[in-house]
């Protein structure tokens, strides 16, 4: 049996690495909670806030999603919904295996409710150089994840 091969996710930018070696595997289905890291939110206080939020990716592990993902929200014909448009390909992550990374200098990115940033703005960390490069996902009324922009990453054999 092979070892399973690890990457390191570097910044376009600057080539720093923006993540520790992690390896891949496949996107756990929305619909299928054991495939979630933490599948099961946990019990919430009077004001709906929660200690263990729902994780998608294990700590060390990551993704790409071949669907779109974030804004531009785009009207769907079928549904009349506003649906996701943004790049497809995106790497997923657990949220804190982002490396060096930092809020975006913008404010109005860093767009959240009450426990974290929301990326319904689009990407909200920037690299150390101040390359885009990542939306993390920490709200508590969401899955909690990390997304590397696949146009502002390069991959690299860990």
């Amino acid at each position: 049996m092979h070892a399973p091969l690890t990457t390191v996710f570097l910044c376009r930018g600057c080539r720093r690495a923006v993540t520790p070696v992690v390896t891949e595997r496949p996107l756990p289905d929305p619909n299928v909670d054991d495939e979630w890291y933490r599948p099961q939110q946990g019990p919430m206080d009077e004001n709906g806030h929660t200690d263990e939020p729902i994780v998608r990716m294990a700590p060390g592990t990551f993704a790409i999603d071949p669907a779109p993902c974030g804004p531009p929200y785009v009207l769907e014909d079928s549904s009349g919904l506003l649906v996701e448009s943004g790049p497809s390909g995106t790497i997923v992550l657990h949220p804190g295996d982002g490396i060096g990374l930092e809020a975006h200098p913008d404010v109005a990115m860093r767009r959240g409710y009450c426990c974290g940033m929301d990326g319904e703005w689009g990407p909200n960390l920037v690299c150390a150089c101040g390359a885009v490069v990542a939306t993390v996902y920490s709200d508590c009324y969401q899955p909690q994840e990390l997304r590397l922009q696949p146009d502002a990453v390069e991959r690299r054999a860990g």
